[in-house]
């Protein structure tokens, strides 16, 4: 800029070498950098936990940002770092609440050093290779007083076509007539600008306190108490299902158990050829979830907690058709929870209603019979009455494929009136129906 330009020009005339200015300039305007800072610099903060790529974001933020605690804020390092690696609360973490330099146990003193180092100080007033003389140069307006104002306004009168404006602050009580002839005397217009008086602040009498006794109104205070969460039993007879699979080559068999709403409430789960140890870890696992189902914990709450756990056997599953690899285990689990109770279609290798059985499905598939979803002992045998199976006529009952092609050779080629069926067939003057049992006179057609 052109204060700029003309400063550096300023010191150029005043004898200083390039390197003096050099050094001035940064005092001025600031390294923009924390490396070799006092009280907070990149070493320091190595120390309190800052790893290289939080390094570097600071040092990069330092370039542009405006004050120092702008530059190492939780939003440039990043608030998971704060949070994993400096231990920080979750809210300063995010930058709601607090100062970091100050949670990291840095000083004010401390700050201000860096700042001004990184920052820059934005005057020359502590500048450095300057004497006294010098830097009353390149004093700003705000450090020369009313009498230095009016003696350059004098010296420069004789030169000037037109009034100086001079901001003079008056102390309380001081006279600025003497002001004014000197300003006169130089030819200097003075305008006085004075406060509006304040008004004067009244005070409302204190009300006289009465003789009677307050009366005294009680106040009946409720208290809450919360009940633990009860336990939800489910019923001793309960509906579910069980899904084989295999992970990494173990197989894996996992129970369900249902409340009458479809709801989950308990789990096993059934290593097969397992360690003793693990095996019953796990079966013990089950129970601690089911324990959890049945007192409320709601199922998303153990599929986030579970899901992309690590940890063998692990890797390729076979025999569910929607789950097709897993991280682990519990992995396995919970992606088939998930998809079958809370439609979690995002947990899944394949799209659970491209894997459908019901026929509901964007491919057409066979419908299967219902004794195949429904357990026939928990429905006490009553779920094939809604099913009615045909088979075709003539297979199973002992005849043969020459039979029937024999019986439809003999077929007449009319159609038969009740069905509309072309199985007519003929003895004498009375013609039957393979297909609807029909029979009539041949003049009936």
């Amino acid at each position: 800029s052109q204060q700029e330009e003309a400063a550096l020009m300023g010191l150029a005339r005043l004898g200083l070498s390039q390197a003096e200015r050099a050094a001035i300039a940064a005092h001025v305007e600031g390294r923009r950098s924390l490396d070799g800072a006092p009280g907070v610099n990149l070493e320091a903060l190595r120390r309190k936990g800052f790893t290289d790529p939080a390094l570097h974001a600071v040092e990069e933020a330092a370039r542009d940002a405006l004050s120092l605690r702008a530059a190492v804020h939780p939003i440039v390092v990043g608030a998971d770092f704060c949070e994993r690696v400096l231990k920080l609360p979750a809210d300063v973490a995010a930058g709601k609440r607090g100062d970091l330099l100050m949670t990291l146990g840095f000083s004010e003193a401390d700050i201000a050093a860096a700042e001004a180092h990184c920052m820059g100080a934005g005057s020359l007033a502590a500048a450095p290779h300057l004497t006294d003389a010098q830097r009353r140069i390149f004093a700003p307006a705000s450090a020369i007083d009313a009498e230095a104002r009016l003696k350059m306004a004098e010296a420069a009168a004789p030169f000037a076509f037109g009034p100086f404006v001079i901001d003079v602050t008056l102390a309380a009580g001081e006279d600025g007539d003497a002001i004014a002839q000197r300003a006169g005397a130089c030819g200097v217009q003075l305008v006085q600008f004075t406060l509006p008086p304040l008004p004067p602040i009244t005070l409302a009498p204190a009300p006289e306190l009465s003789a009677e006794t307050e009366r005294v109104v009680e106040r009946v205070v409720e208290k809450i108490i919360e009940r633990g969460g009860e336990r939800r039993r489910l019923p001793d007879r309960r509906k579910g299902y069980i899904q084989k699979a295999s992970v990494g080559g173990h197989k894996v068999y996992l129970h369900t158990g249902e409340y009458d709403d479809g709801a989950l409430g308990e789990i096993f789960i059934d290593m097969h050829k397992e360690g003793a140890a693990f095996r019953s870890l796990m079966n013990n696992f089950a129970v601690a979830i089911s324990i959890g189902l049945q007192y409320g914990v709601p199922l998303e709450e153990f599929v986030d907690a579970f899901v992309f756990t690590r940890f063998e056997p692990s890797g390729e599953v076979r025999g569910n058709d929607s789950v097709r690899h897993a991280t682990s285990i519990l992995d396995y689990i919970f992606r088939e929870l998930a998809v079958s109770y809370l439609n979690r279609s995002d947990l899944a290798h394949v799209d659970p209603f491209e894997a459908r059985q019901d026929g509901i499905s964007r491919r057409a598939v066979e419908a299967q019979e219902a004794a195949r979803l429904i357990s026939r002992g928990f429905s006490r045998g009553a779920t094939p009455d809604n099913l009615v199976m045909l088979k075709p006529r003539g297979k199973g009952d002992g005849e043969t494929a020459s039979a029937g092609a024999a019986r439809a050779s003999a077929y007449l080629g009319d159609a038969c009136p009740s069905c509309g069926s072309f199985t007519l067939t003929g003895v004498g003057n009375v013609w039957s129906c393979d297909a609807c049992s029909w029979q009539g006179a041949a003049a009936e057609r």
